[in-house]
């Protein structure tokens, strides 16, 4: 059965991920430690903490508005492995959502009130533990986060490639994004540390193809199988 989508809502998560996208490249630039290292940093870095990670969370929650055109786009291209890649992302991009609130709700009350050396050190202590060891349950969120990021990535990437409905460059600057990610190279090339601005890149550019066209002629619409000028009815 083959199901028609409005372009409408192909441009609409096009500008989703175009604006979600550079939304998170900037966030993930900003983005400081986890912890003050001093009695006098606080008052700044709660600042920068809440606004980072507001302006991430309105990232994350447009780029999962988005996110079912990347593959809508192509489905009448995209194997049954390249779908995988979708809740993939998915789940990675809702894991990443759950640690905002921590900064942007938790951390004012965790930090604000601190006026000696030492309960910042215990705070940050703790902070930076995460309790893990008390509260096991909390790996559930954590641990599945980068495996399902890596993962999900990595079939987008080829499955781009190989539907051949997008320029095949976008495809392989998700390979080279996760590559970064996983790779490491930090330590010997400093700029590396901000991988995960690279993958919000990925996902500028998947929404400027949708945006601007920047599709291969030769391709169908991949909606349902339906060809590119059905697709915009």
């Amino acid at each position: 059965m083959n199901i028609a989508v409005p372009r409408g809502y192909l441009k609409f998560g096009g500008f989703a991920l175009l604006i979600g996208g550079f939304m998170g490249f900037l966030g993930q630039l900003l983005h400081i430690g986890d912890t003050p290292d001093t009695l006098a940093d606080i008052p700044g870095f709660l600042n920068t903490a809440v606004s980072t990670h507001v302006l991430l969370a309105w990232a994350s929650i447009l780029i999962l508005l988005g996110m079912p055109a990347i593959y809508l786009r192509q489905a009448g291209s995209l194997r049954i492995w390249g779908w995988i890649g979708f809740p993939l992302l998915f789940i990675a991009m809702m894991l990443e959502i759950f640690h905002g609130p921590v900064q942007i709700l938790a951390y004012p009350i965790l930090f604000g009130n601190i006026h000696d050396a030492e309960t910042l050190a215990l705070v940050s202590k703790q902070v930076n533990e995460l309790l893990v060891d008390q509260y096991p349950v909390s790996l559930l969120v954590l641990i599945p986060l980068m495996p399902a990021l890596i993962l999900g990535l990595l079939l987008l990437g080829i499955s781009a490639i190989r539907a051949r409905t997008y320029p095949k460059w976008i495809g392989w600057l998700t390979i080279a994004a996760l590559l970064i990610l996983i790779l490491p190279l930090q330590k010997q090339i400093p700029i590396l540390n901000y991988a995960f601005s690279l993958v919000h890149v990925v996902y500028m550019c998947f929404g400027a193809a949708l945006v601007f066209d920047w599709l291969r002629r030769d391709a169908t619409a991949g909606v349902g199988g339906l060809s590119a000028s059905q697709a915009a009815e």
